[in-house]
């Protein structure tokens, strides 16, 4: 008799940019004859032709499995009623199959944005307040969601898609800097929470279990929104890691048992300058 196999369910943003669709095809790839992964990607749209396409063709298969759109992802209330809905309609199912799926193990926060990339003096409080909201708010509001969901003795694990940014900022960088260096210390805030998850989530239901939070701060990656010029710079000078690289770390870290945890690690082309002197 064969094992069966268990089906992990992942909460996904920012899969309509590289990273975030590569660390979808990862999660994909590594399944097993006994774990799958069950993606839910969340955002304000589906990841475009432009990236799911290979050679101007559509893939076979995609790879995720749900899609919620959310208009505004920084609105709390639209974020947690729709994932609400979504959960209990899994519940109410009368389909065993799918009433597996009201679990939540995993949570990729990699939503991201990056304007106001000027002198300090071009910089409007506008700019740099919207920076925050989809680098810091968005992540905070996901993992809030996504704890109490994951307080039961399973536990889980979020992993927060940082930069090599929030460890060494570039010229004319300061929203996204700034927001990268934030979310770090989101990241080892709630590591703490995770720790001590049936308390920090006020639940009866979570037993001894834990959330093991991390972050993955990636170095150069390629990007459609970098110009050409400065990604022949970054070529040159410093190389690029590619956004599958990113994803295939994403899915090991994933596979660690939640009791074990990566807390923070930079994945980064081996020319790119970050430490030492020249």
């Amino acid at each position: 008799m064969s094992a069966q196999t268990e089906t992990k369910v992942c909460l996904l943003t920012g899969a309509s940019g590289t990273i975030g669709y590569a660390i979808a095809q990862a999660l994909k790839a590594s399944s097993t004859p006994s774990l799958s992964w069950h993606i839910i990607l969340i955002g304000r749209r589906l990841p475009p032709p432009s990236i799911t396409h290979v050679d101007g063709k559509p893939p076979a298969a995609l790879p995720y499995d749900t899609f919620l759109k959310v208009a505004e992802m920084t609105d709390e209330f639209s974020v947690a009623s729709t994932l609400s809905s979504h959960f209990e309609s899994l519940q109410n199912s009368p389909d065993d199959s799918v009433r597996s799926l009201n679990r939540l193990d995993l949570l990729v926060n990699c939503a991201g944005c990056s304007l106001g990339n000027d002198p300090i003096a071009d910089v409007s409080a506008d700019t740099f307040r919207n920076v925050m909201e989809v680098n810091l708010i968005v992540p905070f509001i996901l993992s809030k969601w996504a704890m109490s969901k994951m307080a039961t003795p399973s536990g889980g694990r979020i992993i927060n898609i940082g930069s090599i940014a929030g460890e060494s900022p570039r010229l004319h960088s300061v929203p996204y800097s700034t927001s990268k260096y934030a979310l770090g210390g989101l990241t080892r805030a709630l590591s703490i929470e995770g720790r001590h998850l049936a308390q920090t989530t006020k639940s009866t239901d979570a037993g001894n279990g834990v959330v093991a939070v991390c972050q993955i701060n990636p170095g150069n990656v390629r990007s459609a929104i970098m110009s050409a010029e400065e990604a022949a710079r970054r070529e040159k000078e410093e190389g690029f890691v590619e956004a599958d690289d990113i994803g295939r770390y994403v899915a090991m870290v994933a596979s660690l048992p939640n009791e074990a945890n990566v807390l923070e690690s930079t994945v980064m082309p081996t020319r790119q300058p970050l430490v030492g002197r020249g």
